[in-house]
């Protein structure tokens, strides 16, 4: 039950839309796995990354390109070591507004629902 007269559903589509990077970067397992280990970990430097992983030190490398190219994680570089940090400030905000937007949806949803059931009723 769609009202594209509505703002909500509209709105939450253009947040589902920048999202969509996001969501491409994050789609692979490697990545995933990477994003949630510097944010439980916090920063470490590529070699950490990879001793933790299976993966070779030139995917690693990549995955982390990927995810700093996305915005998901900030490079630093001291000396010879690159130190990866994730960035949750950049990318939590458009995902709590996506959640925010799709709650509000529903909860109108809901209502306009609970409106027709009413109005049926009678």
């Amino acid at each position: 039950m769609a009202d594209t007269t509505c703002d909500g559903p509209i709105r939450s589509l253009e947040i589902l839309n920048e999202c969509i990077p996001l969501f491409e970067t994050l789609k692979d397992p490697n990545r995933q796995r990477l994003l949630v280990q510097l944010v439980c970990d916090g920063p470490q430097t590529v070699g950490e990354l990879c001793e933790s992983s299976t993966l070779s030190r030139t995917a690693v490398s990549h995955h982390i390109k990927l995810l700093e190219q996305a915005g998901f994680i900030d490079i630093t570089k001291e000396a010879t070591r690159r130190i990866c940090t994730a960035r949750a400030d950049r990318w939590m905000p458009l995902l709590d507004e996506l959640a925010a937007a799709l709650k509000a949806d529903l909860a109108a949803a809901e209502a306009e629902q609970s409106v027709q059931a009413k109005q049926a009723a009678q």
